[in-house]
């Protein structure tokens, strides 16, 4: 089953394997969790310390080469020490060092460090279902920016397994991202339906709502998403400048520090909070906002703003 997780800037579901989420284009570093080195998506394995990597990494078919059988030489054992190695099928086994067959020995590759695979923990081959194949094409077509054609893969996909909740959610946030936020709510709200403990569905539908400046329901939506995933930032974040929108500037700092607690590298944070601090007569608080987002933030619209609203405040 693809392994999913959120994207830490825009919160839509991303799949472990990609290098650039579909929505917002943020690219995704992966570390090892046996040593910590950083991975490439392309690669199976660490590079560093040999881990399996478990992911399923969405890419497009490629042909693939023949599987050469391969046979390790048999030597007479030895009263030496052995060493442990590899055969091509994966397996682990200890035995002395196998020299290749013929007269001459061959040098032995030098060795790089691994962790052993369980033989048994790799799966069988499984058929995807046409669901699954169109599914899996609408990744692709999304990390391209095609959002008609994803769509269009994602409506084969629901025809073809009309109760994948998940299906529902990719779809309705593409809707979204393409300003459709009808059919993104109705997307959403099917999601929903088949899946109440989905929490990127009412963190999106609250997006949604909020865009519609239907702010209390906003906020219900996004303090759904909060009850069952209290570690997202992004839920705070949002259900924070919903509640600046209905003038509730307490709960909306307070909201906005969670968030700012729980990650504390996201400039747009500071800017919302620096706001909510400008609109409650905070004014020195908002001062100090503002100048975090010209220190920490790389875009330029961004940091346009928030000099505009030092200027604003007399600070410029």
């Amino acid at each position: 089953m693809q392994q999913t997780f959120l994207c830490p800037r825009c919160n839509n579901i991303s799949f472990l394997g990609q290098r650039f989420c579909g929505y917002c284009d943020l690219g995704f570093i992966y570390t090892c969790q046996e040593c910590g080195s950083q991975i490439d998506p392309g690669f199976n394995y660490c590079g560093n310390c040999g881990a399996s990597v478990d992911w399923i990494v969405q890419l497009p078919p490629v042909q693939q080469m023949e599987q050469v059988p391969y046979t390790a030489a048999v030597v007479e054992p030895t009263p030496e020490p052995v060493e442990q190695f590899w055969t091509r099928q994966g397996t682990y086994r200890d035995g002395p060092v196998v020299e290749a067959p013929g007269p001459e020995p061959v040098e032995q590759p030098e060795q790089v460090p691994f962790i052993a695979a369980i033989e048994e923990s790799v799966p069988e081959p499984v058929q995807k279902g046409p669901a699954e194949v169109h599914q899996e094409k609408s990744f692709a077509l999304l990390k391209e920016g095609h959002y008609t054609l994803a769509i269009e893969e994602l409506s084969k996909a629901i025809h073809y397994d009309p109760g994948k909740a998940i299906v529902y959610l990719l779809r309705g946030g593409v809707y979204y991202k393409n300003g459709d936020l009808d059919l993104a709510f109705l997307d959403l709200s099917k999601a929903i339906e088949l899946d109440p403990d989905l929490a990127a569905a009412f963190y999106n539908r609250g997006s949604v709502y909020y865009y519609r400046e239907q702010f209390d329901r906003a906020i219900d939506d996004f303090t759904k998403a909060i009850l069952i995933d209290g570690g997202d930032a992004g839920a705070y974040h949002n259900r924070g400048c919903a509640y600046m929108m209905i003038g509730e500037y307490g709960n909306a700092i307070a909201d906005i520090n969670k968030s700012i607690e729980l990650d504390r590298n996201d400039p747009r944070v500071y800017q919302s909070r620096g706001t909510a601090y400008m609109k409650s007569g905070q004014m020195e608080l908002a001062a100090e906002d503002f100048e975090k987002v010209l220190a920490m933030s790389p875009e330029r619209t961004l940091k346009e703003k928030a000099e505009e609203l030092l200027k604003e405040l007399g600070y410029g």
